[in-house]
């Protein structure tokens, strides 16, 4: 896990904040890096894409199965709720699933050469 300072935030610690700037200051650098965290992982899935012979094989269920008790151990080890943390996965899960298959199908579509 990054550290704060690796991240940009000025107190190492939550407990090291001295104000209320702090905190908003912290919690804007760590949403700032799951947004970009979440880009790079879209350019992954749809990379993704690349390797997947047909759209059936885009949902790939077994994956998902696979994944979702990883993200739920990986929750309870970082003190978080799984009853929050899974379903928020699922959920990005399947939006990424929508995202690749639009991806796979323009890339794939009828008359378009292969690139």
């Amino acid at each position: 896990m990054p550290l704060a300072k690796d991240l940009g935030i000025r107190t190492e610690t939550p407990a090291n904040c001295q104000n209320l700037g702090d905190v908003r200051q912290a919690i804007d650098t760590i949403d700032r890096t799951l947004i970009d965290l979440l880009g790079l992982r879209m350019g992954y899935v749809l990379e993704a894409a690349r390797f997947k012979p047909d759209v059936a094989s885009i949902p790939a269920p077994e994956r998902v199965a696979a994944m979702l008790p990883e993200r739920r151990r990986w929750a309870e080890e970082n003190g978080l709720n799984p009853d929050f943390v899974v379903p928020l996965f699922s959920q990005m899960i399947q939006w990424f699933i929508q995202q690749q298959t639009h991806h796979w199908e323009q890339k794939n579509a009828p008359g378009r050469e292969a690139e």
